[in-house]
């Protein structure tokens, strides 16, 4: 689907029997071909036996969810996922996705004390009482741009589905806009890892105890945490600090200090080309060496690299903002201005195509017209596909999975 073997990118093994084996590039012989059919999705084609092929399902509206693959299920990595891949047998396939409706549910929007002061906090509890999942954002985002970003809705719409509570909140530092501790940047506070002097960590407990007293929850329910960036650190961090059930990160190593000392069961979900210079290659070295130090204590840790993923017309109306014909015109001036190569791989991250923009705005009259939301996710697919620093959708079920039942 979208995972290259870490094997091939960093040299370490796989750490784990949950992680999956695929990539982007043509293997195996190059003589024989068949086809492919995808019903309900994009794909289809003609591909020569031992390619790897990708397949995604049509977009998904906002009431409904994304449900399995069926036909030559068995040969896809993960037929839970909306984008799979599966290495081309020497026959021809027929694949077909479908979707589940979701019964709808909207998230509250509150503002409620935390340790020191009011907190703007949206939630979701539904009638399961299957856990609380934390939602936690990377940094320069806030609770608000988080529920907005479409990837995360597509987690949001997936965990509520799976039957999870949904709580997202932001950092100290963002809501009152100051750098507490003098970093240079706005975003979670990890150290010291203390409830009662961090108000990072000390809001959660506020924040649960509202939600216990006001009879939404109970302390019986197990509680998790996902993160993207600096919030998949703190997300290590914060887990461990409450002994949740398990925690995940996208696109953060994560501490050694909390990995040497966690019981936590924590996945790491990582970018083959990851651009933010906290991360990078030595970032994704770190996330296998942490996960490492997991694994070697009994504790569970799988990992997984994101592999690039081709671009293709619809891509970009996988959100309602941008129609069909819209996405397969943006396509289009990508291509013709070399941002698509060989095999429809992306060239370059956003910021490379911005400045491109910026530069000679006349060779991009259709990303030029775009408002200033179409655009950012624009960037932000892009960025997904060309496996940059940026959380992806990609991995819902096989999260949703591990914190259900960690490497089972």
């Amino acid at each position: 689907m979208k995972t290259l073997a870490i094997t091939g990118l960093l040299g370490f093994a796989l750490l784990s029997g949950c992680a999956k084996k695929s990539g982007n590039n043509s293997t195996g012989t190059t003589t024989d071909s068949a086809t492919v059919t995808v019903i309900n999705g994009y794909g289809s084609g003609r591909y020569k036996t031992g390619d790897t092929v990708h397949i995604w399902s049509l977009a998904i509206p906002a009431n409904m969810v994304f449900d399995s693959w069926s036909g030559y299920d068995a040969l896809l990595e993960n037929a839970g996922e909306w984008h799979n891949t599966f290495v081309m047998p020497a026959q021809n396939v027929t694949v077909t996705a479908s979707q589940h409706s979701l019964t709808p549910f909207t998230l509250t929007y509150e503002k409620i004390k935390g340790v020191n002061i009011l907190k703007n906090v949206y939630y979701y509890f539904g009638s399961t009482q299957k856990g609380i999942v934390y939602l936690l954002h990377g940094t320069g985002g806030s609770a608000q741009t988080l529920v907005n970003n479409f990837e995360w809705q597509e987690m949001i719409n997936d965990l509520v589905y799976a039957g999870y509570d949904i709580v997202v909140t932001e950092a100290e530092e963002v809501s009152l806009n100051t750098d507490l501790n003098g970093d240079g940047y706005i975003r979670w506070i990890i150290n010291p890892m203390d409830t009662l002097t961090n108000p990072d960590y000390g809001n959660f407990r506020a924040l649960t105890d509202t939600f216990y007293a006001r009879g939404y929850t109970n302390p019986s329910v197990p509680r998790y945490s996902i993160g993207m960036s600096d919030g998949g650190a703190f997300s290590a961090a914060l887990s461990y600090t409450y002994t949740f059930a398990a925690g995940v990160s996208y696109c953060a190593p994560t501490s050694s200090v909390v990995t040497g000392a966690s019981s936590v069961p924590f996945q790491f979900c990582m970018a083959a080309d990851d651009n933010n210079p906290e991360v990078g290659p030595a970032g994704n070295a770190a996330a296998v060496g942490n996960a490492a130090a997991l694994t070697g204590r009994g504790i569970c840790s799988p990992i997984f690299l994101h592999a690039p993923s081709p671009v293709y017309p619809q891509r970009f109306s996988r959100w309602s903002g941008i129609s069909a014909s819209l996405s397969a015109s943006i396509f289009a001036e990508l291509q013709q201005n070399h941002w698509i190569g060989s095999k429809n791989f992306a060239t370059g991250a956003s910021d490379s195509v911005s400045a491109a923009i910026t530069t000679a705005p006349a060779s991009y009259p259709v990303l030029s017209g775009l408002n200033a939301g179409q655009l950012n996710f624009v960037y932000n697919e892009l960025d997904i596909m060309y496996a940059a620093h940026q959380f992806y959708s990609d991995y819902n079920r096989t999260t949703i999975g591990f914190l259900g039942a960690p490497c089972q």
